[in-house]
């Protein structure tokens, strides 16, 4: 039987749905992206956080994560903009299902030293919500991973500097999907 496989990539919680999928379907990954995420599960506190902030979107709506996490995503005024009109158009249980989900998602260090896939990381040296370092400590633990590192630029690399990302990873898929269909 004839498999098809992917290269899987993901931002922020988009990584920890890439990690997902690379645990559950190795057989299918030909090469894992992370961007702007962390491979470490939530401490107790920070689970703690984001049960509570779940019971408070449930109470006062999807516009409360908005309001609080755009100044967290990013520096530029614009891009802050963006994200609370994205986030806050979003359905309140939808919101909460991601908070739950992150909160219980898996400490998937020892994914990476099993990873048999070539895998790029792009992170933003001014991240405030995941700092640059989980982004060095994935590329420490992931033989030959490639490595993009953007000056300046916060947690929503796709939006404060899309053609360095699109680079990023046009050059990552380039080198690594010969063979691949």
């Amino acid at each position: 039987m004839n498999q098809h496989r992917a290269f899987v990539a993901g931002h922020s919680m988009g990584g920890y749905v890439a990690l997902a999928f690379a645990r559950a379907y190795p057989q299918r990954l030909a090469g894992l992206g992370m961007i702007s995420s962390q491979v470490s599960g939530d401490p107790p506190d920070r689970k703690e956080g984001r049960y509570k902030t779940a019971a408070d979107v449930a109470e006062k709506g999807a516009g409360l994560v908005a309001d609080a996490m755009a100044p967290k995503l990013s520096a530029d005024a614009h891009v802050q903009l963006f994200v609370r009109d994205l986030i806050g158009r979003q359905k309140a249980a939808g919101v909460i299902g991601a908070l739950k989900a992150m909160a219980e998602r898996p400490d998937s260090a020892d994914l990476l030293k099993k990873l048999k896939v070539p895998a790029v990381i792009v992170h933003g040296d001014a991240d405030a919500l995941i700092p640059v370092e989980r982004g060095r400590e994935m590329k420490a633990a992931i033989p030959g991973a490639y490595y993009a590192e953007l000056p300046g630029v916060g947690h929503m690399p796709m939006t404060e500097s899309p053609k360095a990302v699109a680079a990023a990873l046009k050059l990552f898929v380039k080198r690594n999907s010969a063979g691949q269909e």
